[in-house]
């Protein structure tokens, strides 16, 4: 009479072995800079990156310098940001899905 019980049990804990985890989720879909307003001129730092050097609009007008790049991320992409950040980046704003910082040339 415990197999029954026994077997149950284990089948449960197997289930939730196989539930999708959402902290390990790398499938994360983004809406691109376009779809909050933003200009999105190329990947930063590099080709493969997710983020984004963002180009100049009435919605960021206030955010731009001389001395340093306008860079937008994904907001989610915190480690990413946290690149950016100690690379001497400052957070500035955000707008819709994406943190703005400005990163010193």
């Amino acid at each position: 009479m415990r197999l029954p019980i026994l077997f149950i049990a284990l089948a449960s804990l197997a289930a939730c072995d196989m539930a999708p985890n959402p902290a390990e989720d790398t499938s994360a879909a983004y809406t691109p800079p376009e779809a909050s307003g933003l200009v999105g001129v190329r990947p930063y730092p590099t080709e493969n990156d997710v983020c984004q050097v963002i180009g100049e609009n009435d919605l960021t007008n206030e955010f731009l310098d001389d001395t340093a790049t306008l860079v937008g991320c994904p907001y989610y992409e915190t480690d990413a940001i946290a690149d950016l950040r100690d690379g001497g980046g400052v957070s500035v704003g955000r707008i819709g899905d994406w943190a703005l910082l400005s990163v010193p040339d």
